[in-house]
Protein backbone atom coordinates (compact mmCIF):
# COMPACT_ATOMS: atom_id res chain seq x y z
CA UNK A 1 0.00 0.00 0.00
CA UNK A 2 1.75 3.32 -0.70
CA UNK A 3 1.62 4.89 2.94
CA UNK A 4 1.07 8.66 1.43
CA UNK A 5 -1.80 7.79 -0.06
CA UNK A 6 -3.10 5.96 2.73
CA UNK A 7 -2.21 8.72 5.24
CA UNK A 8 -3.44 11.74 3.28
CA UNK A 9 -7.03 9.76 2.68
CA UNK A 10 -7.18 9.25 6.27
CA UNK A 11 -6.09 12.76 7.62
CA UNK A 12 -8.77 14.37 5.13
CA UNK A 13 -11.36 11.47 7.46
CA UNK A 14 -10.67 12.77 10.13
CA UNK A 15 -9.16 10.14 11.18
CA UNK A 16 -5.56 9.95 12.85
CA UNK A 17 -2.74 6.91 13.02
CA UNK A 18 -1.76 5.46 15.79
CA UNK A 19 0.30 2.67 14.14
CA UNK A 20 1.14 1.61 10.60
CA UNK A 21 2.80 -1.40 9.63
CA UNK A 22 4.17 -2.95 6.17
CA UNK A 23 5.19 -6.54 5.52
CA UNK A 24 6.37 -6.84 1.74
CA UNK A 25 8.43 -9.54 2.11
CA UNK A 26 5.24 -11.44 3.35
CA UNK A 27 2.81 -11.35 0.64
CA UNK A 28 2.70 -7.27 1.06
CA UNK A 29 0.19 -7.46 3.64
CA UNK A 30 -0.32 -4.82 6.01
CA UNK A 31 -2.12 -3.73 8.88
CA UNK A 32 -2.99 0.17 10.06
CA UNK A 33 -4.25 1.69 13.66
CA UNK A 34 -6.68 4.69 13.71
CA UNK A 35 -8.21 6.85 15.34
CA UNK A 36 -11.11 9.57 15.65
CA UNK A 37 -12.61 10.58 19.10
CA UNK A 38 -12.97 7.97 21.75
CA UNK A 39 -13.21 5.23 18.65
CA UNK A 40 -9.85 3.28 17.44
CA UNK A 41 -10.17 0.80 14.39
CA UNK A 42 -7.74 -1.31 12.46
CA UNK A 43 -7.78 -1.92 8.61
CA UNK A 44 -6.29 -5.27 8.16
CA UNK A 45 -4.76 -6.17 4.63
CA UNK A 46 -4.14 -9.59 4.11
CA UNK A 47 -3.08 -10.44 0.51
CA UNK A 48 -2.15 -14.24 1.07
CA UNK A 49 -5.56 -14.88 1.83
CA UNK A 50 -7.02 -11.98 0.04
CA UNK A 51 -9.44 -10.11 2.24
CA UNK A 52 -9.43 -6.26 3.39
CA UNK A 53 -10.91 -5.98 7.03
CA UNK A 54 -12.31 -3.23 8.82
CA UNK A 55 -11.91 -3.66 12.76
CA UNK A 56 -13.28 -1.52 15.94
CA UNK A 57 -10.85 -2.13 18.12
CA UNK A 58 -12.45 -2.55 21.79
CA UNK A 59 -10.67 -2.78 25.70
CA UNK A 60 -10.73 -6.85 25.19
CA UNK A 61 -11.46 -7.43 21.73
CA UNK A 62 -12.19 -6.57 18.39
CA UNK A 63 -15.04 -6.33 16.89
CA UNK A 64 -15.21 -7.39 12.54
CA UNK A 65 -17.16 -4.54 11.11
CA UNK A 66 -16.86 -5.51 7.41
CA UNK A 67 -14.85 -7.43 4.91
CA UNK A 68 -14.09 -7.75 1.50
CA UNK A 69 -12.47 -10.33 -0.87
CA UNK A 70 -9.78 -7.78 -2.37
CA UNK A 71 -7.30 -9.98 -4.63
CA UNK A 72 -8.58 -8.30 -8.04
CA UNK A 73 -8.74 -4.31 -6.28
CA UNK A 74 -6.11 -1.98 -7.43
CA UNK A 75 -4.46 0.17 -4.57
CA UNK A 76 -6.81 2.96 -5.45
CA UNK A 77 -10.13 0.63 -5.39
CA UNK A 78 -8.42 -0.29 -1.67
CA UNK A 79 -8.73 3.28 -0.35
CA UNK A 80 -12.23 3.92 -1.95
CA UNK A 81 -13.11 1.21 -0.12
CA UNK A 82 -11.84 1.76 3.47
CA UNK A 83 -13.41 5.66 2.73
CA UNK A 84 -16.27 4.40 2.40
CA UNK A 85 -15.75 2.08 5.55
CA UNK A 86 -14.88 4.93 7.77
CA UNK A 87 -17.25 7.45 5.98
CA UNK A 88 -19.89 4.44 7.04
CA UNK A 89 -18.55 3.99 10.67
CA UNK A 90 -18.13 7.80 10.96
CA UNK A 91 -22.08 8.08 11.08
CA UNK A 92 -22.11 4.85 13.22
CA UNK A 93 -20.10 6.47 15.92
CA UNK A 94 -21.98 9.84 16.09
CA UNK A 95 -24.80 8.18 17.02
CA UNK A 96 -23.94 6.50 19.85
Amino acid sequence: MQQAALYSMLNASGFSVQVFEDYPSFFGNWRIILKRGQHTYEVVSDNREGWLSLWRLLSDQGQKLFEIESTRLTQEQQLTQIAQWLEAVNHIDLNM
